[in-house]
């Protein structure tokens, strides 16, 4: 990913937060949000948000957003946490929901973003300590 789309992301997430007085992931999602659509449309990919699923056991989910060829095929997954959030306990919540484990990022724009890419359940899935998202000056 390029550096210029992070920077960018850094520097939206810092005006964020100055500008609403919050650090609440309905407000601050939409700088990984910016994120996301700058690099899929670098792809040929087009960020859905709110995309609707159904699970394996027929329930209607829905992550915070999606990146989708133009073909309406899904590439991957992202979901948005609060800052506050056990960010382990929610991912481990959402998989029991029967969201999806391939291609699904997870993000509490504090933490680095986690993706199990490698895991196959979530049982397997050990994620790297967590790195603290900081602006370079």
């Amino acid at each position: 990913m390029s550096q210029v789309f992070i920077t960018q992301y850094l520097a939206e997430l810092d005006r964020l937060r100055k500008v609403s007085g919050s650090g609440r992931e309905t407000i601050v999602r939409e700088a990984f949000k910016d994120l996301l659509k700058a690099w899929g449309r670098t792809q040929d990919l087009t960020f859905v948000a709110e995309y609707p699923l159904k699970t394996a056991t027929k329930s209607n989910i829905a992550v915070d957003g999606a990146l989708l060829h133009s073909i309406r095929t899904p590439l991957g997954w992202w979901e948005a946490k609060d800052a506050d959030d056990d960010l382990d306990a929610e991912i481990a919540a959402k998989f029991r929901k029967g969201y999806p484990k391939d291609n699904i990022v997870f993000s509490d724009d504090v933490t680095t973003p986690r993706s199990p890419a490698s895991a196959r359940r979530w049982g397997s899935f050990n994620p790297r300590p967590s790195l603290r998202l900081e602006r370079r000056t």
